[in-house]
């Protein structure tokens, strides 16, 4: 087991592999069958009351890897946003997993989504230069998305991270600073309120 603080989170990387049957992303909107994958997983807590487990996820049967939310444990009810958005997808590259880094950001419809983010805003959240924070972290490489993925069609020029796929650390650090952060401080909304405001 691994633990670090990064920015107002405190993240715990339990240790191994865990055998589960889950969803994939793909199939949210399709057959919606479990399928058996094996998980990576790793506990967040903060001041706010916050206390959740998020997993990454590898099917057995095929190369889909997905990084969100696996329980709400305790917490202000925003993070239940977390649910229904904010999974991240890597992609695998040898035994890397190379992501995009976006946000979750309070729209007019007050409903949290991904949007497109900044390393200044990405820092700011860290409390420090993000890129070596997540460096420290065991991230191999921090940059461009088109860079790291240069078979990228899209999203060239967002952020984007890789990590060794037995060592996700850093990995579970963005998903702290850009999904939980957002919906601890109320990112993008105009007034902010409630008990993470």
């Amino acid at each position: 087991m691994s633990s670090f603080s990064i920015g107002p989170v405190s993240v715990e990387v339990l240790v191994g592999q865990h055998t589960i049957a889950v969803v994939p992303p793909s199939q949210w909107h399709g057959d919606r069958q479990e399928r058996p994958a094996h998980a990576a997983l790793a506990n967040l807590k903060a001041d706010d009351g916050l206390r959740a487990q998020v997993s990454l996820v590898r099917w057995d049967d095929s190369d889909e890897i997905s990084l969100g939310f696996a329980e709400l444990l305790a917490g202000p009810s925003d993070y239940e946003r977390l649910e229904n958005a904010g999974a991240i997808s890597p992609k695998l590259v040898d035994d890397k997993l190379v992501a995009r880094i976006r946000a979750l950001r309070y729209g007019k419809a007050g409903r949290a989504t991904g949007a497109a983010v900044e390393w200044s805003q990405i820092s700011e959240w860290a409390g420090g230069d993000a890129q070596t924070l997540l460096a420290d972290l065991g991230a191999t490489r921090t940059g461009a998305y088109g860079v790291l993925l240069p078979s990228a069609t899209r999203f060239k020029t967002e952020p984007a991270i890789e990590v060794p796929i037995a060592d996700p650390a850093a990995l579970f650090a963005v998903y702290a600073l850009t999904r939980v952060v957002p919906i601890m401080t109320g990112y993008g909304k105009e007034s902010v309120e409630g008990p993470n405001a």
